[in-house]
């Protein structure tokens, strides 16, 4: 028996976005209208602008989603956590002197109580330990992929914060965004219109997007496309874009990878299933070393 809600077999349509973007409403370099022009231009369908307390409203119309979001963030034993409240209906204002006792947990909480999800931003970045991470609670997802914290500081991948969550019986999601803040600089790309996440759902709607968010129907990526994963008894089978490697994570010394031996590229892949595996995700890097990655498939 597994856990694991599969994008690729449940009807709806594929929908492009970004959960994690900034504009000179805190510390962007662009208006939340020019930075909304930029994904559209670049084929995404939803966007969050999550500007750093503050809860930006875009004034006119759009052609593509917005999604109500703020980044928020906490100080706690000596680190700092940054959460991305997603969905929320009013601004969560920056804690005063007269709330002294605000942690990452009632954060969280007061997020929830408007009905909002958190995802847990950069841990890498934020030099979250696993501890760190299971102290608190509530959170769907970590951000597996940050373009920004990548092109600034070379911290842009928690795939191993990921695991250390994953292996410890939490079944989060792994998202990849792009927290841009639009600081060109000649020796670093773009931090914009990078990285994504491709959810599965009935519609283009905040109410349809989320509900596929909550359930996992995605997959996130910064390069590769994955077109498609079956479970078939013993054996996952996935299908990619032209890549160099495709891996299927399992805990421990579980799990394999196959790679581009013989041939300069492969497209797709086969892992039987050893029956010790706790969980198996898959993830995949392409010629210029982009990659994407599934939900984990949570074995019983």
């Amino acid at each position: 028996m597994f856990q694991f809600n599969n994008p690729f077999k449940v009807e709806g349509n594929w929908y492009k976005g970004n959960l994690h973007t900034h504009t000179t409403n805190s510390d962007g370099a662009l208006s939340p209208s020019e930075a909304v022009c930029e994904y559209e231009k670049e084929g995404y369908h939803f966007l969050a602008i999550t500007d750093h307390w503050r809860l930006t409203e875009l004034k006119g119309a759009s052609n593509i989603l917005l999604i109500r979001g703020e980044e928020v963030d906490c100080p706690a034993k000596g680190v700092s956590f940054h959460l991305i409240a997603l969905d929320i209906k009013e601004e969560i204002p920056h804690p005063t002197k007269d709330d002294p006792e605000l942690d990452p947990q009632e954060l969280i909480r007061r997020i929830k109580s408007q009905g909002g999800q958190v995802i847990l931003a950069h841990p890498y970045w934020s030099a979250l330990s696993t501890m760190d991470m299971l102290s608190i609670e509530g959170y769907i997802g970590v951000e597996v992929f940050n373009t920004g914290c990548l092109f600034e500081v070379d911290k842009g991948y928690s795939m191993t914060h990921w695991d250390d969550l994953l292996i410890r019986g939490r079944n989060v999601f792994g998202f990849a965004v792009d927290d841009a803040h639009w600081h060109h600089r000649e020796h670093q790309p773009k931090d914009a219109c990078q990285a994504w996440i491709m959810v599965k759902a009935k519609s283009l709607s905040t109410e349809e997007i989320m509900d596929s968010i909550r359930k996992g129907l995605f997959y996130a990526s910064w390069g590769p496309k994955i077109k498609d994963l079956s479970i078939e008894g013993d054996r996952i089978y996935v299908s990619t874009s032209p890549v160099k490697s495709i891996s299927f994570v399992a805990p421990n010394g579980r799990g394999e990878r196959f790679s581009a031996v013989k041939s300069r590229l492969i497209e797709d892949a086969e892992y039987k299933i050893r029956g010790e595996e706790k969980y198996v995700r898959v993830q995949c890097i392409d010629e210029a070393g982009r990659m994407a990655w599934t939900n984990a498939i949570f074995f019983s």
